[in-house]
């Protein structure tokens, strides 16, 4: 990638900054590919990252369960504004009256309002392994009418993959393999840790003390694969998943695998409430606008690796970032997407001017806030806000800071750090402020805290 001026004339040297192992980087336009890979697969006597490296994408991983819920749909299986009980009869849930009235469609929207399931317990390797992860659900608390906010929620995908399997009696390894992956001849994009273990993968890193250490186990359980664990996949699939949300629902090879009726829908937004300042949500995709140009984009970071996909249908135009290591993978990523579209497609995102408020302003905001697997202890410092955050992933605890300024609106900008850019805000009862959402997830007050 030479002939134009981008980010990636300098990933050497921004991958070595941020401590990134190895990276593969695509892009798509018109069609045309150009792809750069740097690095190694892991510090441990690794081999060079190619296209052909299999990392792991996370979350990235929801626009896959929800497209095999779509071509379920266009087959006339799948309602998606039926209850989830037509498809799971024996379906449990903590509340008796989301049990009852939640829909399909609010699995794959973030909107299903429980506790977003972000502890992830192994429930084996066996054929009954997402069952038994659905059935873990039944514990989970509820903050909000399914459909009323949105937040984040690995818990509705592990669900929406269990449908997935009912509807069709197959795993959801071999339904996602039939409906999607096979059709689009996405043969490097692999479910079966016996599979991906054959081939050269990449292995995830993170920040043990002051030194990269690498990720273990390899993989998050078989269970949550739904959600994003374990799907693993090279650069030029990933590639090739963005081509599809460009094309008309068709494969390369002209086979139909989705109407573009409903390829479209997946890219339109769903629900009136944003997943967190600036970002509606379509079906399992997230949509943005820069310069009034819609982005389609997602993320994924599990087990030390990070995934990063942008689509941008207007330009016909798509960025594929996949690194091996968290946070830093996340930054390296952001970095190359927002250059790559400014010197590509002169698209620019000026950042928004944070408010000046004193301690006494600010402290309103300081104390603890809790949800499942995530933990967020927020003080004043001067004229800003650091939030530490203590995040619970593989049964490792990671802790982050976000230091952050405040916006109109009780949101705020995180200003530092790998998550820099990122915007959350502060949700107000009569009572004050309630609950934080950050990374797209609520996290209510767990207690009162002085600055």
């Amino acid at each position: 990638m030479q002939d134009q001026p981008t980010v990636l004339d300098d990933v050497v040297e921004a991958a070595q900054e941020l401590g990134v192992p190895g990276v593969a980087v695509g892009v798509d336009h018109g069609g045309k590919r150009e792809t750069f890979t740097h690095g190694v697969t892991s510090i441990e006597r690794g081999r060079p990252v190619d296209e052909a490296t299999l990392f792991q994408i996370g979350s990235t991983a929801k626009t896959f369960t929800a497209t095999a819920i779509m071509v379920l749909v266009d087959q006339g299986r799948i309602e998606l504004d039926q209850p989830v009980r037509r498809y799971l009869p024996d379906l449990r849930l903590r509340d008796a009256g989301t049990t009852e009235t939640l829909t399909v469609g609010q699995l794959l929207n973030h909107t299903a309002g429980w506790d977003g399931g972000d502890v992830w317990t192994d429930t084996g390797e066996g054929d009954d392994a997402l069952e038994r992860s659905a059935a873990l659900l039944a514990g989970l608390p509820q903050q909000f009418t399914p459909g009323t906010d949105a937040s984040y929620n690995n818990a509705a995908f592990v669900l929406a993959g269990r449908v997935v399997e009912k509807v069709t009696g197959e795993t959801f390894e071999r339904a996602l393999a039939r409906l999607v992956l096979d059709p689009l001849g996405m043969a490097q994009t692999l479910t079966s840790l016996n599979e991906i273990m054959t081939r050269p993968f990449a292995t995830g890193h993170r920040i043990d003390g002051e030194s990269l250490a690498v990720c273990r186990p390899w993989s998050d359980p078989r269970g949550y694969l739904p959600a994003g664990a374990r799907l693993a996949s090279s650069l030029g699939d990933q590639l090739t998943w963005a081509r599809f949300q460009l094309s008309d629902g068709r494969s390369p090879e002209g086979t139909r695998v989705l109407s573009e009726q409903l390829l479209r829908a997946m890219h339109t937004p769903t629900t009136n409430h944003e997943l967190w300042p600036g970002v509606q949500i379509g079906i399992a995709w997230l949509l943005r606008e820069i310069d009034g140009v819609r982005l389609i984009e997602h993320h994924g970071d599990v087990s030390g690796q990070h995934s990063t996909i942008a689509v941008v249908p207007e330009h016909d135009f798509a960025v594929v970032v996949l690194t091996n290591a968290t946070p830093s993978g996340r930054e390296l990523a952001e970095r190359i997407v927002r250059e790559t579209l400014e010197s590509r497609l002169g698209l620019a995102e000026p950042p928004p001017e944070p408010l000046s408020l004193g301690p006494d302003e600010l402290a309103p905001y300081a104390g603890d806030y809790r949800t499942e697997g995530l933990e967020l202890r927020i003080v004043v410092d001067g004229d800003a806000l650091v939030i530490h955050g203590t995040l619970t992933d593989d049964g490792v605890a990671e802790t982050l800071e976000f230091p952050s300024r405040m916006l109109p609106g009780e949101r705020f900008l995180v200003v530092g750090g790998p998550f820099a850019g990122l915007q959350g805000e502060f949700v107000r009862d009569a009572g004050g402020v309630v609950a934080v959402k950050h990374v797209g997830r609520l996290v209510p007050r767990a207690a009162v805290s002085s600055a």
